[in-house]
């Protein structure tokens, strides 16, 4: 999540313009053979949509297996300490996402592993916002009816998650507070899940991310009451950001590669010289649009300063909501 407005969405998807060349096996010893890109959170959820359509690309320049592999628990950790423990030899990749690699180093007394010594930050890929969605039976159609309703009916309705720490999580606790609201959590192991007892009614509400609330509520399904961006969607300028009713309330889901430390530098240049490529295709900016979310390529130590100013942000949020894991 990060204060992006949609002028730095686009200014990051066409920061590295000019054009990046293909690379290919015959370019270089690397690689040799398949690489893998953990997704540390549920397949398909945007991560996992995001990783395999980067993975597929990656292929097809080096002419070379990527495959993508999930890891699911603890809000990513469990993806996350395995990557950080993989050799570094650019054979192990992570698509890390501002859960793991942000707000769990604040949530989880006791990860094993640290988001910003543990790996070498290749390139910010996709950004969006979140999209608070309630299901139909909530009698509520505005943000400003949403904090009403749960100032007169505390606890009554229940909000899921993709997990503890996840972005959808401390979305809603930042929501709770700033709103002086109760309501409760129901976490899930992933997007799906939340999702389907959200349509069912077994969850009136979600902060989840724009490409699956989107969906659903393009279907029906579910009621978008607005998204948590500085401005308004481009795709959907009828939903209004959250921010029209609660100033200063702006926030985005991000998804990033990453590399264990020490990770060789002409690896990583490689790998990011791929990426950038890849986000500026007319393919790629399409269908990261169609999802909801932007193509968002990010030079390596741009990346690696942005990741420290995302963890520092929700660490204070995660202070101030009381929003840590127990244990």
């Amino acid at each position: 999540m990060s204060t992006f407005n949609r002028r730095q969405f686009i200014g990051c998807g066409i920061a590295m313009a000019g054009g990046v060349p293909a690379l290919s096996l015959a370019q270089g010893s690397y690689p040799s053979r398949a690489v893998t890109i953990v997704v540390p959170l549920s397949a398909g959820g945007v991560t996992d949509v995001v990783a395999r359509y980067v993975a597929q690309k990656l292929s097809e320049a080096w002419k070379a297996p990527v495959v993508v592999e999930n890891k699911l628990g603890a809000g990513g950790g469990v993806g996350a300490e395995y990557v950080a423990k993989a050799a570094p030899d650019g054979y192990t990749l992570i698509m890390g996402t501002v859960s793991s690699h942000a707000i769990n180093a604040s949530v989880y007394p006791n990860l094993r592993y640290d988001n910003l010594r543990d790996f070498e930050p290749i390139s910010l890929v996709a950004a969006g916002p979140n999209m608070l969605v309630v299901h139909p039976s909530v009698p509520v159609k505005t943000v400003a009816e949403l904090v009403q309703y749960l100032k007169s009916h505390p606890d009554k309705l229940s909000y899921g998650s993709t997990g503890v720490g996840t972005s959808t999580h401390v979305l809603a606790e930042l929501f709770k507070m700033t709103t002086g609201t109760s309501m409760l959590h129901v976490p899930y192991k992933g997007s799906s899940q939340m999702m389907a007892d959200l349509i069912a009614g077994q969850v009136q509400l979600a902060f989840d991310n724009m490409p699956t609330a989107l969906a659903q509520a393009r279907a029906g399904k579910v009621r978008a009451l607005g998204i948590s961006s500085a401005e308004r969607w481009p795709d959907t300028p009828d939903i209004p950001t959250i921010a029209e009713t609660l100033p200063g309330f702006v926030a985005t889901s991000w998804q990033g590669l990453f590399a264990p430390k020490g990770t060789p530098g002409d690896v990583l240049r490689q790998l990011s010289a791929q990426v950038q490529r890849i986000l500026q295709e007319p393919d790629t900016v399409r269908r990261f649009q169609e999802l909801g979310t932007r193509a968002s390529g990010m030079p390596m130590g741009q990346f690696r300063q942005f990741v420290r100013d995302e963890t520092e942000r929700w660490a204070a949020v995660v202070k101030k909501a009381g929003a840590r894991a127990e244990g």
